[in-house]
Protein backbone atom coordinates (compact mmCIF):
# COMPACT_ATOMS: atom_id res chain seq x y z
CA UNK A 1 0.00 0.00 0.00
CA UNK A 2 1.14 3.44 -0.73
CA UNK A 3 1.89 5.51 2.43
CA UNK A 4 2.40 9.12 2.11
CA UNK A 5 5.26 10.05 3.62
CA UNK A 6 6.93 6.25 3.80
CA UNK A 7 10.73 6.85 2.80
CA UNK A 8 11.34 3.12 1.96
CA UNK A 9 13.99 1.39 -0.26
CA UNK A 10 13.26 -0.22 -3.42
CA UNK A 11 12.62 -3.62 -1.65
CA UNK A 12 10.66 -3.20 0.70
CA UNK A 13 8.39 -1.14 -1.59
CA UNK A 14 8.59 -3.76 -4.21
CA UNK A 15 7.76 -6.46 -1.11
CA UNK A 16 4.45 -4.34 0.05
CA UNK A 17 3.04 -4.05 -3.38
CA UNK A 18 3.49 -7.59 -4.57
CA UNK A 19 1.77 -8.48 -0.85
CA UNK A 20 -1.06 -5.85 -1.45
CA UNK A 21 -2.29 -7.52 -4.90
CA UNK A 22 -1.22 -11.46 -4.07
CA UNK A 23 -0.86 -11.58 -0.34
CA UNK A 24 1.38 -11.70 2.24
CA UNK A 25 3.80 -14.55 -0.03
CA UNK A 26 4.20 -12.04 -2.06
CA UNK A 27 6.74 -10.78 0.19
CA UNK A 28 8.79 -13.99 0.62
CA UNK A 29 8.47 -14.65 -3.15
CA UNK A 30 10.23 -11.28 -3.76
CA UNK A 31 12.93 -12.22 -1.10
CA UNK A 32 13.62 -15.42 -2.42
CA UNK A 33 13.83 -14.11 -6.14
CA UNK A 34 16.20 -11.75 -5.22
CA UNK A 35 18.65 -14.06 -3.26
CA UNK A 36 18.78 -16.44 -6.17
CA UNK A 37 18.94 -13.31 -8.48
CA UNK A 38 22.06 -11.93 -6.01
CA UNK A 39 23.25 -15.78 -5.80
CA UNK A 40 23.54 -16.20 -9.52
CA UNK A 41 25.38 -12.59 -10.28
CA UNK A 42 27.98 -13.76 -8.18
CA UNK A 43 28.49 -17.17 -9.56
CA UNK A 44 29.06 -15.82 -13.13
CA UNK A 45 31.02 -12.88 -11.68
CA UNK A 46 33.51 -15.34 -9.97
CA UNK A 47 33.19 -17.35 -13.52
CA UNK A 48 34.59 -14.69 -15.32
CA UNK A 49 36.77 -13.66 -12.93
CA UNK A 50 38.60 -16.68 -12.44
CA UNK A 51 38.63 -17.80 -16.31
CA UNK A 52 40.57 -14.30 -16.77
CA UNK A 53 43.05 -14.52 -13.98
CA UNK A 54 43.54 -18.72 -15.68
CA UNK A 55 44.18 -17.24 -19.17
CA UNK A 56 46.60 -14.47 -17.90
CA UNK A 57 48.20 -16.44 -14.69
CA UNK A 58 48.45 -20.67 -14.18
CA UNK A 59 49.79 -19.48 -10.49
CA UNK A 60 47.66 -21.71 -8.04
CA UNK A 61 48.70 -19.10 -5.45
CA UNK A 62 47.32 -16.12 -7.36
CA UNK A 63 43.90 -17.86 -7.68
CA UNK A 64 43.67 -18.93 -3.96
CA UNK A 65 44.14 -14.90 -3.24
CA UNK A 66 41.61 -14.35 -5.64
CA UNK A 67 39.00 -16.60 -4.25
CA UNK A 68 39.93 -14.92 -0.61
CA UNK A 69 39.36 -11.61 -1.88
CA UNK A 70 35.66 -12.75 -3.58
CA UNK A 71 34.79 -14.19 0.05
CA UNK A 72 35.97 -11.27 1.56
CA UNK A 73 34.26 -8.70 -0.43
CA UNK A 74 30.96 -10.75 -0.46
CA UNK A 75 31.39 -10.90 3.65
CA UNK A 76 31.99 -6.81 3.20
CA UNK A 77 29.18 -6.19 0.76
CA UNK A 78 26.86 -8.24 3.31
CA UNK A 79 27.32 -6.03 5.92
CA UNK A 80 27.97 -2.75 4.08
CA UNK A 81 25.35 -0.38 3.59
CA UNK A 82 23.53 -0.35 -0.08
CA UNK A 83 24.57 2.65 -0.94
CA UNK A 84 28.12 1.73 -0.37
CA UNK A 85 28.08 -1.35 -2.06
CA UNK A 86 26.83 0.46 -5.23
CA UNK A 87 29.31 3.14 -4.81
CA UNK A 88 32.20 0.87 -4.29
CA UNK A 89 30.39 -1.08 -8.18
CA UNK A 90 30.44 2.36 -9.68
CA UNK A 91 34.08 2.28 -9.20
CA UNK A 92 35.35 -1.11 -9.99
CA UNK A 93 32.44 -1.26 -13.38
CA UNK A 94 34.64 2.34 -14.36
CA UNK A 95 37.46 0.41 -14.00
CA UNK A 96 36.33 -2.19 -16.01
CA UNK A 97 35.36 0.06 -18.61
CA UNK A 98 39.34 1.44 -18.99
CA UNK A 99 40.80 -1.51 -19.40
CA UNK A 100 38.13 -2.57 -22.23
CA UNK A 101 38.50 0.46 -23.96
CA UNK A 102 42.61 0.09 -23.76
CA UNK A 103 41.99 -3.67 -25.04
CA UNK A 104 39.50 -1.73 -28.02
CA UNK A 105 41.73 1.15 -28.98
CA UNK A 106 44.83 -1.91 -28.85
CA UNK A 107 42.60 -4.30 -31.50
CA UNK A 108 41.27 -1.48 -33.55
CA UNK A 109 43.58 -2.06 -36.67
CA UNK A 110 42.88 -5.95 -36.48
CA UNK A 111 39.16 -4.89 -36.30
CA UNK A 112 39.83 -2.60 -39.31
CA UNK A 113 41.88 -5.04 -41.16
CA UNK A 114 38.72 -7.59 -40.69
CA UNK A 115 35.93 -5.31 -40.93
CA UNK A 116 37.99 -4.52 -44.87
CA UNK A 117 37.73 -7.95 -45.64
CA UNK A 118 34.37 -8.34 -44.87
CA UNK A 119 33.19 -5.23 -47.07
CA UNK A 120 36.01 -6.08 -50.07
CA UNK A 121 33.86 -9.38 -50.08
CA UNK A 122 30.70 -7.70 -49.95
CA UNK A 123 31.94 -5.33 -53.04
CA UNK A 124 32.67 -8.54 -55.13
CA UNK A 125 29.23 -9.69 -54.92
CA UNK A 126 29.63 -12.30 -52.01
CA UNK A 127 26.34 -12.40 -50.36
CA UNK A 128 27.36 -13.99 -47.38
CA UNK A 129 31.21 -13.36 -47.13
CA UNK A 130 32.97 -16.04 -44.49
CA UNK A 131 35.97 -14.95 -42.42
CA UNK A 132 38.99 -16.81 -44.20
CA UNK A 133 42.43 -17.17 -41.65
CA UNK A 134 44.60 -17.58 -44.23
CA UNK A 135 44.28 -14.55 -45.61
CA UNK A 136 45.71 -13.35 -41.59
CA UNK A 137 48.26 -15.30 -41.13
CA UNK A 138 50.45 -13.00 -39.17
CA UNK A 139 47.15 -13.43 -35.84
CA UNK A 140 47.77 -15.79 -33.32
CA UNK A 141 43.97 -17.60 -34.28
CA UNK A 142 43.19 -21.06 -33.56
CA UNK A 143 42.88 -22.70 -36.66
CA UNK A 144 40.46 -25.65 -35.65
CA UNK A 145 38.40 -22.22 -34.49
CA UNK A 146 39.05 -20.67 -37.80
CA UNK A 147 39.90 -23.21 -40.52
CA UNK A 148 41.48 -21.18 -43.70
CA UNK A 149 38.63 -21.83 -45.89
CA UNK A 150 35.27 -22.73 -44.05
CA UNK A 151 33.09 -22.49 -47.36
CA UNK A 152 35.01 -25.04 -49.35
CA UNK A 153 35.24 -27.23 -46.39
CA UNK A 154 31.37 -26.79 -45.40
CA UNK A 155 31.00 -28.46 -49.07
CA UNK A 156 32.98 -30.98 -48.41
CA UNK A 157 31.04 -31.79 -45.33
CA UNK A 158 27.64 -31.92 -47.39
CA UNK A 159 29.40 -33.93 -50.35
CA UNK A 160 30.75 -36.55 -47.76
CA UNK A 161 27.40 -36.35 -46.01
CA UNK A 162 25.14 -37.48 -49.09
CA UNK A 163 28.31 -40.10 -50.09
CA UNK A 164 27.00 -42.05 -47.19
CA UNK A 165 24.29 -44.47 -47.43
CA UNK A 166 20.85 -43.05 -46.18
CA UNK A 167 19.10 -45.48 -43.68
Amino acid sequence: FYTPGFEGDGIVLTQNSLAAVVGDWGRVFVSVALSLFVFTCILYNYYLGENSLQFLSRNRVVLMIFRGLVLALVVWGSMQDLSTVFAFADITMTCLAFVNLVALAMLFKVGLRVMNDYDDQRKAGIQQPVFDSSKFVDLDLDRNAWPANAQAETAADKMAAQAQPQR
